[in-house]
């Protein structure tokens, strides 16, 4: 599987990368840079008018109400190279943060206000890992949720602790993205990706996907952190058909498939605990009949719609906690769909901020529908309430893409509640001619927001995931 399609989880085609890249490989260095680049000429951006109070005034509903908001083609139509929602270019003389294993999706240690906290004046990451002795793209099929700690929070000082979970324990044949909370004085709450069957094996033909959660604690002296605990799995939620489409579902589409991601807070309006995660919209793989809620405006010469857009139904799925524990949960309608836009939206998560709810997720140019265009990067959405009529920020929802000269650069972006991104390198072009594979934290990048636009302000250190709290 190419590094352009991140080998993740799809049934029978596989979409094209938008490049070539060959497969060279150049030795990773160890230096450390932290930079920080002149604050953006705001002159350069397209604003769409939608104000704070206009959010503000949007309609809201409860979070078990059955309205799901949409990301529609006319507003993934104005996608566009727009430099203040523009990684900066990685150099590709990159530092590496670890040379046992590849590091990409990456969370940290958080509260249930999405805060990235301190223990004992640790600074906690937890990444999907996999040995820096296979083949990058292959690192999927063999991932493994590992942590890293650091006084710093910085590329050069993070120290890896090894796998999360004992050997034996997690369930699925492999772990992919999720969420941990602390909760209490140590206890540690983590959500994952059940990702394949019980014990299948690496098998990249295996594509069941359930979301799963454990509980261990998180011990620390001045010397390191280490965790115990972290045997006893349970699946806290899978596909039911109805909201949301089972891999039995997918597998006549030819399509990817998503059932993961698990991202667990606290909304601050009802004190409850919810999580988003990925998914598709349930039906048939190829059934779908695109909406006029799905299109929007449409202009002259768009209105045709390829018939194969309907077979791109990603959204953004929502869940309740019903006990106190976080070990039981309820599936609720999705919150936003993509369908007829896009089939992935990934690594869903929220920032709370000056009333409003900013909805983040990312996507690849490949995933795609027929007929539409945009960077692999973070997008995002703003509304007055965790489940309400969502708007695209910037007028299209890209919030941070890579650049055309290196699209496939780096990727799963999390925004934290501070607009600082963290993200991990993936694959970057050399001044040679071929490629060199990251799997390692890029620059920090720090976002402005202004109602629902968005700007790149400046980039910081390589890794560097500050603490918003400490316990």
């Amino acid at each position: 599987m190419t590094t352009a399609t991140r080998g993740r989880a799809h049934i029978g085609v596989l979409f094209a990368a938008a490049t070539a890249l060959t497969t060279a490989l150049v030795a990773p260095t160890t230096s450390v840079a932290a930079s920080s680049a002149a604050a953006p000429d705001h002159s350069t951006k397209t604003t769409y008018g939608v104000s704070k109070a206009a959010v503000a005034a949007a309609p809201q509903y409860a979070p078990t109400d059955d309205f799901t908001a949409t990301w529609k083609r006319a507003d993934a139509l104005k996608v566009h190279a727009d430099p203040t929602t523009t990684n900066p270019r990685v150099d590709e003389n990159f530092p590496v943060m670890n040379d046992q294993v590849w590091v990409w999706d990456t969370w940290p240690l958080t509260d249930l206000q999405t805060r990235p906290i301190t223990y004992q004046g640790w600074k906690v990451i937890f990444s999907l890992t996999a040995p820096r002795n296979i083949f990058f793209g292959d690192r999927h099929w063999q991932a493994r949720i590992g942590f890293f700690y650091s006084k710093t929070g910085t590329v050069g000082d993070w120290k890896y602790g090894g796998h999360l979970f004992p050997e034996g324990y997690s369930l699925g044949s492999r772990e992919w993205a999720g969420s941990a909370v602390l909760t209490g004085d140590n206890t540690v709450n983590a959500f994952y990706t059940a990702s394949g069957k019980d014990n299948g094996g690496i098998n990249n033909t295996d594509f069941e996907q359930r979301l799963a959660m454990t509980t261990g604690q998180i011990h620390a002296d001045d010397r390191s952190v280490w965790f115990t605990g972290f045997r006893n799995h349970r699946i806290i939620a899978e596909p039911e058909g109805t909201m949301y489409r089972t891999m039995e579902q997918t597998a006549s589409g030819g399509i990817i498939y998503a059932f993961r991601d698990p991202y667990v807070f606290q909304d601050p309006a009802d004190g409850k605990v919810y999580a988003l995660f990925e998914g598709n919209t349930a039906g048939v793989a190829g059934d779908y009949v695109c909406q006029p809620r799905d299109l929007g405006t449409l202009p002259p010469g768009q209105k045709d719609v390829p018939a194969d857009a309907k077979n791109f139904t990603g959204n953004i799925g929502l869940m309740e906690a019903t006990n106190a524990a976080m070990t039981q949960w309820r599936l609720l309608p999705p919150v936003l769909s993509a369908n007829c836009v896009n089939q992935q939206t990934e690594r869903p998560h929220v920032v709370f901020r000056d009333g409003s709810y900013y909805l983040f997720t990312i996507s690849h140019t490949f995933t795609y529908a027929p007929g539409l265009t945009g960077p692999d990067g973070v997008y995002g959405f703003v509304g007055p309430s965790l489940r309400s009529d969502y708007k695209p920020m910037n007028g299209s929802a890209l919030v941070l893409g890579n650049p055309a000269d290196a699209p496939l650069q780096q990727y799963s972006h999390n925004v934290m509640p501070n607009l600082m991104v963290q993200s991990f390198i993936d694959t970057v072009p050399t001044s040679s001619g071929g490629v060199r594979y990251g799997g390692t934290l890029a620059r920090t990048i720090q976002l402005q927001i202004d109602g629902a636009n968005s700007y790149v302000d400046r980039e910081l250190a390589y890794g560097y995931v500050p603490a918003l709290a400490a316990r």
